[in-house]
């Protein structure tokens, strides 16, 4: 008999949507991998989707 060599491979998919007023973001990260955990590519793909926070003095927000 021969042995087949099966590489596992973990897949991680993360969709974030943020809605800010009238106005909606979507971000879609998928990564796939046969040598990382699950657990390294969650994080991977929780750092991928961090959005830097609103300035306050974005003046375009609100504009129509």
């Amino acid at each position: 008999m021969s042995e087949e060599n099966e590489s596992k491979i973990q897949e991680v998919v993360i969709v974030k949507r943020r809605t800010i007023m009238d106005a909606e973001e979507f971000v879609s990260i998928q990564l796939k991998s046969s040598e990382d955990t699950i657990e390294s590519l969650l994080k991977k793909a929780i750092s991928a989707t961090k959005s830097k926070p609103l300035e306050k003095g974005d003046k375009k927000l609100g504009i129509q």
